[in-house]
């Protein structure tokens, strides 16, 4: 028997519907006999009173307040804080935001993928972290050290084990203020100066669009979308880019802080764009191919 419990995040209840959509599918893939599943809607986009996180039900469950400090993070950090309050001990937590469904797709045997790689790590006690990976295009040095590749937090799993050793999914409001810049001033980027710049470089390329510079990094990164609400830097967007910089190296730091702590990192399928995986494809091919020719040579020669 596995206890489940599902933290949702919006801001705003208007995908709700087509969220809640895809995770009762994705919880008909998770039940089998003798599971509890537990459940709370996170609405960032409602005041959280200090003394209270009761929140109130509804037909779709229970919504209480979140805290919008570090956007997502914070709030599912409410979310947990919930759940505990009420008697819930969850075995595995499942984490979502409102993405989930209006930027993906899914399929019966993406959801199929999803629920049954999470059954199999429910029971397995050592500390772990589900979901799609991303990868760096080569090692890149974040505030918190090196990194390879990174789950996307838009849906995460993860066991109780490794909840209670990260204490919070939110790296804290200090560290963040301390690497993302607090004003908009020219000449000066989203992140502090202190911050490595490969990195502030990857993150720029997808947060930020302008002409010139920026373009030639996207380029290089690979990126084959950018945020939605990418724009040149400027006064009237800062605080967007900023608190959205703010989520990604809250997203980076995640993986880190889950393999610094021990957690096996688990994955249905690679997340990398499909000319990357093509691209690798034809680069083993090639290498066989010329592999295959300089044998036949050696052959030759030696006979």
């Amino acid at each position: 028997m596995t206890s489940y419990g599902f933290v949702h995040l919006e801001f705003g209840d208007q995908h709700r519907d087509r969220s809640l959509q895809v995770l009762e599918k994705l919880r008909t893939r998770l039940a089998q006999d003798g599971d509890r599943f537990s459940s709370v809607i996170v609405d960032n986009a409602r005041a959280r009173p200090a003394e209270s996180a009761t929140g109130m039900a509804s037909e779709q469950g229970l919504v209480v307040p979140g805290d919008n400090s570090n956007r997502e993070f914070s709030g599912w950090d409410s979310g947990i804080e919930t759940l505990l309050s009420r008697g819930e001990q969850p075995d595995v937590w499942l984490f979502s935001n409102d993405t989930v469904a209006l930027n993906h797709a899914w399929s019966e045997r993406r959801l199929e993928r999803f629920g049954g790689e999470i059954r199999k790590l429910a029971l397995h006690p050592a500390p772990w972290l589900f979901g799609e990976i991303n990868d760096f295009p080569r090692s890149t040095m974040t505030p918190m050290g090196p990194l390879l590749e990174w789950v996307s937090t838009y849906c995460f799993a993860m066991n109780d084990t490794l909840r209670h050793r990260l204490g919070t999914l939110s790296p804290g409001n200090a560290l963040l203020d301390s690497l993302v810049n607090e004003r908009f001033e020219p000449e000066r980027g989203v992140f502090r100066d202190h911050v490595g710049e490969p990195y502030v470089d990857f993150v720029s390329a997808w947060l930020i669009s302008d002409e010139g510079q920026g373009v030639q990094k996207k380029r290089g990164f690979k990126w084959d979308h950018e945020w939605h609400k990418a724009s040149p830097l400027g006064p009237d967007n800062f605080e967007d880019l900023r608190m959205k910089a703010r989520c990604c190296l809250s997203e980076h730091m995640l993986s880190l802080r889950a393999r610094q702590l021990g957690a096996d990192i688990r994955s249905p399928y690679d997340a990398r764009n499909a000319r990357e995986h093509i691209r690798r494809s034809l680069q083993f091919l090639s290498d066989k191919l010329w592999e295959k020719f300089l044998l036949r040579r050696l052959r030759l020669e030696r006979s």
